[in-house]
């Protein structure tokens, strides 16, 4: 058994299955709720650019592992890691690191 997160995520050994389609409405409602919800945590100003890959736990779908570019006002576009829990259609951001994304070949970043 992995523990991620704490005792909120417990990803059983079944481990994480790619994302198929990332523009997904709904994967991007909850990309853009964590640029949003990061933003007002951190008193930022946050823009999604794209989100470039992701992953869900193969036994449930109710987390997410999204690799994402966000432009930051008055700075360039970055990348970061982040982890997002949907429970009870409610989303809980859990993670939200910066990453080094090398490029669109090669940008497995998880």
């Amino acid at each position: 058994m992995l523990c991620l997160l704490s005792a909120v995520v417990i990803i059983e050994a079944g481990g994480w299955a790619p994302i198929k389609d990332v523009e997904d409405p709904h994967v991007r409602e909850v990309a853009q709720y964590v640029v949003s919800e990061h933003g007002r945590l951190k008193h930022l100003q946050l823009k999604l650019d794209k989100v470039v890959e992701g992953e869900t736990p193969k036994d449930s779908g109710i987390t997410y592992r999204l690799v994402l570019t966000v432009e930051e006002k008055e700075a360039d576009t970055k990348g970061y890691t982040v982890v997002v829990v949907e429970e009870n259609a409610k989303l809980h951001l859990n993670s939200f690191k910066n990453v080094v994304i090398k490029s669109e070949s090669s940008h497995r970043a998880m």
